[in-house]
């Protein structure tokens, strides 16, 4: 897995929280500070350049380095910096080409990622994409923020034929794991 955040990905982030931005007078941080949270999709050719979504959805085709999935949890409130942690869990073991502030646990299926973000646009977000190691199967992922957890999220990497025709919209986790 690769973590990474690309312009398009920052320009959905932007236009979706412009929401949370008009709610109003600021409050205390908490779990009910939770506007909305989703999840999206999106495909990239050779070259970068996104050739499918970014879709709201939850399962991604296992191509490498082409396809990246983003969740995103947006909150009422004014712009702070908040400690932003986020454990990850994969279907098995893979490959993470992270830098030092992403730990990987023992078994290399999860990992734990705390950083210091501002909530600048409304929210917090984390994007990885996939690399050859990765498997099928579903990736769960528990954010917090300042030490409280705030929400829950799951993707399912599917396994496609390269090139295979997708439909981002159509692919989904429902019924293809145990955890449906």
């Amino acid at each position: 897995m690769v973590r990474t955040l690309f312009p398009q990905t920052i320009a959905l982030l932007a236009a979706a929280m412009t929401f949370v931005l008009d709610r109003g007078p600021a409050q205390a941080q908490s779990a009910s500070d939770v506007v909305d949270t989703f999840t999206y999709v999106a495909v990239h050719d050779a070259h970068g350049a996104v050739t499918h979504g970014p879709t709201r959805g939850d399962a991604f085709p296992l191509w490498p380095v082409r396809s990246c999935y983003t969740w995103a949890v947006m909150l009422s409130g004014p712009v702070r910096t908040v400690e932003l942690t986020e454990i990850q869990k994969t279907p098995g073991p893979t490959r993470f080409d992270v830098t030092s502030d992403v730990k990987v646990n023992e078994t290399s299926d999860g990992t734990v990622w705390r950083r210091t973000v501002s909530t600048q646009g409304g929210g917090v977000s984390g994007t990885w994409c996939v690399n050859d190691a990765d498997p099928p199967g579903e990736y769960l992922y528990r954010v917090l923020i300042d030490g409280k957890p705030v929400a829950n999220f799951r993707f399912c990497g599917i396994r496609l034929a390269e090139g295979e025709a997708v439909k981002l919209d159509a692919l989904s986790c429902k019924g293809r794991f145990l955890g449906s």
